[in-house]
């Protein structure tokens, strides 16, 4: 099984590893960016990296290993990749309320704090419940392998779309791990 913890910058994804790897001793605990990102980044890099992880976690369910992947990964993208039928996907939506990630940007001294980000987290949040929201901001042409039809044309409330929202705007660290870890556990016990 693989568990994308996901969501824009600032929602509390990279601050939440440690404490997912702590957690989860057993899991292979990942940063989705961690092979690098790079700059300017081209439109297939996303889908192209959310694949490679969907590989790692096949592999790592042949040995008996979970995999947890936290970072930029997109539900339309992940159900769309060739390796997508091969692994029990779970998808959870880190997000937070604008002020409060623009303020978290400001404070971490990145870029991101643009209306860009807030676009995006935007868009996220509706994907997240609603595939039928604006699939051409990730639905690409060029990118040949990719099978979107798995899913366009499922609609809000289709059983087969699940991304847990958690919003992180008034917890800490320490309490939003918790929550992760909280539906981990529920997915796990829910798919034996």
């Amino acid at each position: 099984m693989i568990f994308f913890v996901t969501g824009a910058s600032g929602s509390g994804k990279s601050a939440c590893l440690p404490g997912l790897r702590a957690a989860f001793p057993r899991m292979e605990w990942r940063d989705f960016d961690e092979f690098g990102v790079p700059s300017p980044c081209p439109h297939d890099w996303r889908p192209r990296t959310t694949e490679r992880w969907l590989q790692i976690a096949f592999d790592n369910k042949v040995r008996g290993q979970d995999t947890g992947v936290v970072g930029g990964a997109i539900m339309g993208e992940i159900l769309a990749c060739p390796s997508a039928p091969q692994v029990e996907i779970r998808v959870a939506l880190l997000d937070c309320q604008d002020v409060i990630r623009l303020d978290r940007l400001r404070t971490r001294g990145t870029q991101g704090a643009t209306q860009e980000m807030l676009s995006w987290a935007a868009w996220q949040r509706v994907h997240a419940v609603d595939p039928q929201w604006r699939q051409d901001v990730i639905c690409v042409a060029e990118l040949e392998e990719m099978q979107w039809e798995r899913w366009t044309s499922w609609r809000r409330g289709d059983p087969r779309w699940r991304v847990r929202v958690i919003d992180t705007t008034e917890w800490g660290i320490d309490q939003v791990v918790k929550r992760i870890a909280s539906w981990v556990l529920a997915e796990k016990r829910n798919s034996q």
